[in-house]
């Protein structure tokens, strides 16, 4: 029988089932110095959004939980300016700001 992960948010008491979602999130030099491009699959769920964080060995987020500190906004579309030597972390986010999925790649950034 296969068992899905729930936790009760300490916050607001409500409770979420589920499992974080991998993204596979590839990197390509930019166009500019210091960006990178950047693809996710798979492809972003209907109402859901983009945050990242760059960092030498950034932690996997687990599902549910609030990804705001030190995350970015991200349109999905846009070059990433990334430091030399980071990696990326993409976080796909509910309406709520929660983890619903993530993926982790070495940055590529036009240098």
């Amino acid at each position: 029988m296969l068992r899905i992960p729930s936790w009760r948010c300490q916050l607001c008491s409500c409770k979420k089932t589920g499992s974080l979602v991998n993204l596979t999130v590839t990197s390509v030099a930019g166009n500019t110095s210091g960006s990178a491009k950047i693809t996710v699959e798979p492809i972003l769920t209907s109402g859901n959004s983009y945050k990242y964080k760059t960092a030498a060995n950034p932690v996997m987020p687990e599902y549910g939980v609030l990804c705001r500190n030190g995350y970015t906004n991200w349109d999905g579309i846009s070059e990433i300016t990334v430091p030399e030597g980071q990696k990326l972390l993409i976080a796909e986010v509910d309406k709520s700001g929660r983890c619903a999925g993530a993926g982790i790649a070495e940055a590529i950034a036009e240098g």
